[in-house]
C-alpha cells in the first residue's frame, strides 16, 4: 500500500503538522512488514518564504497560492503508483478564496481520497460552504472528530451520512516519570500549577485566565500559571509579540506578574505530556463556542489531566461524564471560583484525572490508526464505484428567480449590483432588458415558472424597450435611475440584443396580446440590420429573424434579409480564416459563441450548406480554443485574443459562457450529440465550479451569479447581465435534456435519460419546484 498525506508537516510549527505526522506514524504502526514497503509520502503545504528543512518522507511541496503546483501534485500522484490520498483540511492552509485552490488537485486526481476536516462551521459563508461541500463530494470518505461535526456536515453541508466517519483526535503513547518526580524537575513541587499550551494568539482567551489569578492567589498565594507555546507564525508575521506582551503587562497590572510564567517554545510531545501530568489543573479558556476540534484538549484528556474549560463544542462533548469542568465564556470570576473549589478538594481533582485517563486510552494513536485503516478500505471500495461511472458535475441547481425579481422594478431590470444589492447609481440599460425578455420567453415556453409572474415581468421589459425605441426604429440604451435616457442612440450590440429578445417573445409570448406591441417594435427596428457593421450585431439580427420567421414563416422579405445577413457573416468568416484559425475575425473577444450559433439557427429556415459548414468549423475551433483539460476557459475580456499572440485568460464573464451553452446546445440539434453534448455540460459546469478558480459562480443563497473571474479572484458583485446569463444557460440545459430524453437520435442511438446524462457529464435535473422571491413559483421541471 502506498499512501500520500497532504497537509502541513513538521518542522512547521502548527497543530495540523503535528497531526499529519502522528497519523502517518499511527497507520504505520498497524501495518505488517510486507505492507510497510513504499508506505507513505508527504506532500507539504509550504509558503515559499518559509523554506523548512523537511525530512526525507516529504517528497513534494505545494505553495498555497500557486494553482499550477496543485495540478502538478495531482499529476505526480496519478503517475506515482499511489493507492490513496489522505488530505488534512483546515481553513488557512490552502490558497484561493476559502481555500478553493485545493480543487485544482482534487478535480484532476484519479485515486481515492480521504479528507479529515479539522473545522466545521455552523454558519459558513457561501464560499466556505461551497468549497467544503465540493471537497466532501470528491472524497470517498470524510473523517471528523466529534458527533456534532458529523451532524453539521449532514445538516449544513448536506454530506451523506454513509460517507462520514467519526474518528476522535489521537494522542501519543508517552511514558512519563512519576508525577512528583516531574514536578520536582520542573520546579513545581511547592506550587499550585495551572497550565495552558498551544500556539499563542488573541483567539486563545488567555487574558480570561490571567484575570482570574488575583482571586485565586488570595486563597493560594503559591499559584503559578504556566502558558507554554510560541506565538502563531501568522500572528508573529503581522503583529509580532504584541499579544504575549499584552498578557505579561496585564498580569503585572493585576499584581500577579510573579504568578505568570510565559514560555515561548514549541515543545515536544514528551515535554507536553510531562507538563500535563505534573500540572494541578489544565485550563482551556477559549472564547469561541464554534471550535469543533481541539488537539490540545485531546492531549490533555489523553495525559489524564484535570481539565477546566469553556463550553466550546469539542469540550462540551469530550468532557462529558465527569471528565472535566466547564465555566462560562469570558467569565474570569467563574473560573476563579471553579479552580479554588478544586484546589480545596483534592479527591475531586483525582477523580477528574482518573476519568480523563480512562477515556484517553481509547484515543491512543495506534488505536486511531486502526480506525483509519478501516476507513481506507471503505474508501477504496467507494472509489471503485465512483471511477466506474463517468465523471459528473452533479445535479442542476434548482431554478431560482429571487434575484431576477429583486432586480426588477416597475421601470425595468436594474443594470449593476453592489454585491447582491441592486446599485441604483448605475440605472438601467437596453441590453439587460432585452436579455431579460429573452429569458422570460424561454421560461414561459418551457413552462418552468408561474405564468402570471412571467407575464408581469414581460410587460415591464417590453415597456422599457418600447420606451427606449426612437421613431426611426433605433434604440436608446442607458437610462439613469431618475428615468432619463443618457444618449440618443445606443450601441449596435444593444440594438441586436434587444431585437433578439423581442423576436423570441414574439414567437413565444407569455401572453398572446403582447404580440401586437412586440411586432410593432420589431418591424420598426428590423430595417437597421441592413446597415449593421458589427459581426455580433449581424449574428443577433440573424437570431432575431429566425424567431420572427418561427412566428411568420412565409414572410419572404424577412427570409431575404436573413439570407443577406448570413452571407455577410459567412463572408466575415472567409475573409478572416487562416490556417489553424477558423474564425469570423482575426481575434477572439466577447460573446464569441453567438456567431456560429446564429448560423446554426439559420438552418431552421435556410437550407444552405455554406451556413452549415462554417457553423460546424467555427464551433469546433471555438471549443478547441476554450476547453482545456475538460474545463471551460473563456477568452478573457481584458484584451482581444489576436491570432498568433498570447491568449488573455481574464476577466472571464458569464455572458460569454451563456453564448457557448446556447451554441453547443444548438450544435447538437444539427450535428447530433457527439461531440458537443459533452461540451455543453462542460460549459454549464463553469457556473457551478468547474472553472479556473474552482469557484461556483452561481450563488444559491441569493439566486444570483457573480460578475466574473478576475486574475485576483471572483468579482463578488451579482449584476443583471451575469444573473440573466446564468438563468438562460440553466433553462437551456434543462430544455435540451428534456428535448433529447423524449426521443432517440438516429445518429447516436441515444434513447435513455441515463445515456444522455452520461454525455452531459452527469448533470441531472433536480426534483424541486422553481423558487421565487420569498415564495414558490408553481411550475414543473421536466
Amino acid at each position: 500500500m502506498k499512501v500520500a498525506f497532504l497537509g502541513n508537516y513538521p518542522p512547521k510549527a502548527c497543530g495540523i503538522g503535528t497531526f499529519t505526522n502522528s497519523l502517518a506514524r499511527a497507520i504505520l504502526s498497524n501495518l505488517s512488514a510486507g505492507e510497510i514497503k513504499e508506505y507513505a509520502e508527504i506532500i507539504a503545504m509550504e509558503d515559499p518564504s518559509d523554506e523548512h528543512a523537511y525530512p526525507d518522507e516529504v517528497t513534494l511541496r505545494i505553495a498555497p497560492q500557486e494553482p499550477k503546483e496543485y495540478r502538478e501534485a495531482a499529476d505526480y500522484l496519478n503517475s506515482g503508483g499511489f493507492d490513496l490520498l489522505v488530505l488534512q483540511h483546515e481553513y488557512g492552509i490552502f490558497g484561493g478564496d476559502d481555500g478553493v485552490y485545493i480543487m485544482h488537485l482534487l478535480d484532476r486526481l484519479r485515486i481515492p481520497v480521504i479528507v479529515t476536516f479539522h473545522t466545521i462551521l455552523k454558519e459558513p459563508s457561501f464560499g466556505q460552504r461551497d468549497v467544503l461541500s465540493r471537497i466532501a463530494e470528491r472524497a470517498q470518505a470524510v473523517v471528523v472528530m466529534s458527533r456534532l461535526a458529523e451532524e453539521l456536515l449532514q445538516t449544513v453541508f448536506e454530506v451523506g451520512a454513509e460517507k462520514i466517519h467519526v474518528v476522535e483526535h489521537g494522542v501519543p503513547v508517552i511514558q512519563s516519570a512519576p508525577r512528583e518526580t516531574i514536578r520536582q524537575q520542573l520546579g513545581w513541587s511547592d506550587r499550585r500549577v495551572l497550565f495552558t499550551f498551544g500556539l499563542l494568539g488573541r483567539g486563545k482567551g488567555i487574558e480570561t485566565s490571567i484575570r482570574a489569578l488575583p482571586e485565586i492567589v488570595k486563597q493560594f498565594p503559591n499559584t503559578l500559571y504556566v502558558v507554554l507555546g510560541k506565538t502563531h507564525p501568522h500572528v508573529l508575521r503581522s503583529n509580532g509579540e504584541e499579544y504575549r506582551n499584552y498578557l505579561i503587562d496585564l498580569a503585572v497590572e493585576l499584581g500577579v506578574g510573579d504568578n505568570l510564567q510565559m514560555v515561548s517554545k514549541f515543545a515536544s510531545e514528551q515535554e507536553l505530556f510531562d507538563c500535563l501530568r505534573a500540572a494541578d489543573i489544565y485550563v482551556v479558556p477559549y472564547p469561541n463556542v464554534a471550535q469543533i476540534t481541539s488537539g490540545t484538549l485531546a492531549y490533555a484528556v489523553g495525559a489524564g489531566a484535570a481539565i477546566v474549560s469553556t463550553p466550546f463544542w469539542h469540550a462540551t462533548e469530550l468532557l462529558q461524564e465527569g471528565r472535566g469542568k466547564l465555566f462560562p465564556f469570558h467569565d474570569s470570576n467563574a473560573l476563579a471560583t471553579t479552580i479554588i473549589e478544586l484546589f480545596d478538594n483534592e479527591s475531586e481533582l483525582d477523580g477528574l484525572r482518573q476519568r480523563a485517563a480512562a477515556y484517553g486510552r481509547d484515543l491512543l494513536w495506534p488505536r486511531i490508526g486502526k480506525q483509519y485503516l478501516r476507513v481506507f478500505g471503505e474508501a477504496k471500495v467507494a472509489y471503485a464505484r465512483y471511477s466506474a461511472t463517468t465523471k459528473t458535475f452533479g445535479e442542476l441547481p434548482p431554478l431560482k428567480l429571487d434575484h431576477l425579481l429583486r432586480f426588477t422594478d416597475d421601470c425595468g431590470i436594474l443594470q449593476h449590483a453592489k454585491y447582491a444589492i441592486p446599485n441604483r447609481f448605475e440605472g438601467y440599460c437596453l441590453d439587460d432588458n432585452g436579455r431579460a425578455l429573452l429569458l422570460v420567453g424561454m421560461l414561459g415556453k418551457a413552462g418552468l415558472a408561474d405564468r402570471d409572474i412571467l407575464q408581469r415581468l414581460a410587460d415591464t421589459y417590453i415597456s422599457y424597450i418600447f420606451h427606449a425605441q426612437n421613431l426611426d426604429g433605433s434604440f436608446r440604451n442607458f437610462m439613469s435611475y431618475d428615468r432619463r435616457f443618457l444618449e440618443q442612440h445606443g450601441s449596435e450590440d444593444s440594438f441586436g440584443r434587444a431585437l433578439w429578445g423581442v423576436a423570441f417573445c414574439l414567437a413565444n409570448p407569455p401572453r398572446a396580446d403582447q404580440r401586437a406591441i412586440l411586432e410593432e417594435i420589431f418591424i420598426r427596428a428590423v430595417g437597421h440590420l441592413d446597415t449593421a457593421t458589427s459581426p455580433r450585431t449581424v449574428a443577433y439580427g440573424i437570431l432575431a429573424l429566425t424567431y420572427y420567421l418561427d412566428f411568420k414563416p412565409t414572410d419572404e422579405s424577412m427570409l431575404d434579409l436573413l439570407d443577406r445577413l448570413c452571407n455577410r457573416l459567412v463572408n466575415h468568416y472567409h475573409d478572416s480564416r487562416e490556417e489553424n484559425w477558423n474564425w469570423f475575425e482575426k481575434y477572439l473577444t466577447y460573446s464569441n459563441g453567438i456567431l456560429p450559433l446564429a448560423l446554426f439557427r439559420s438552418l431552421n429556415h435556410l437550407s444552405k450548406e455554406s451556413n452549415r459548414s462554417v457553423a460546424i468549423e467555427s464551433t469546433t475551433f471555438l471549443a478547441e480554443q476554450t476547453i482545456v483539460d475538460g474545463v471551460l476557459c473563456p477568452i478573457g475580456c481584458s484584451n482581444p485574443y489576436v491570432i498568433r499572440e498570447d491568449r488573455p485568460r481574464y476577466d472571464q464573464q458569464p455572458v460569454d459562457v451563456m453564448c457557448k451553452v446556447l451554441l453547443f446546445s444548438e450544435a447538437c440539434r444539427h450535428q447530433g450529440l457527439q461531440p458537443h453534448c459533452a461540451h455543453l455540460g462542460t460549459a454549464f459546469a463553469w457556473f457551478t465550479g468547474q472553472n479556473d478558480m474552482k469557484t461556483s459562480m452561481y450563488n444559491p443563497e441569493t439566486g444570483g451569479c457573480f460578475d466574473g473571474l478576475m486574475e485576483g479572484g471572483v468579482n463578488h458583485n451579482q449584476g443583471a447581465e451575469s444573473l440573466i446569463a446564468y438563468l438562460i444557460s440553466r433553462v437551456e440545459l434543462e430544455n435540451f435534456t428534456n428535448e433529447w430524453s423524449q426521443h432517440s437520435s438516429d445518429e447516436t442511438g441515444i434513447t435513455s435519460d441515463k445515456a444522455l446524462k452520461k454525455l452531459l457529464n452527469g448533470f441531472a435535473l433536480p426534483e424541486t419546484t422553481v423558487s421565487g422571491f420569498g415564495h414558490a413559483i408553481e411550475g414543473t421541471l421536466g
